[in-house]
């Protein structure tokens, strides 16, 4: 029964573990020091990594020649 219970335990944390990464999000940074966040769907959308969404306008166009935001990172 014991064992039983470990198992059935370490099934529930992984599983927590597995739906918490799914709400991330990337918040970037402007020149002017507001911030925007973009969900994790977003970025799968437009170019695929947070970094690279620091050319992305909030309206949601793409200018890689611009850098509109100083940063953008991961917030977990």
């Amino acid at each position: 029964m014991k064992r039983r219970t470990i198992i059935l335990l370490s099934l529930l944390s992984l599983l927590t573990l597995t739906m918490a990464g799914c709400r991330k999000t990337c918040t970037c940074i402007k020149n002017n020091g507001t911030s925007h966040t973009f969900t994790a769907e977003e970025v799968k959308n437009s170019n695929g990594t947070c970094q690279n969404m620091k050319y992305m306008y909030s309206e949601g166009s793409i200018d890689p020649t611009v850098s509109y935001y100083s940063t953008c990172q991961w917030d977990y």
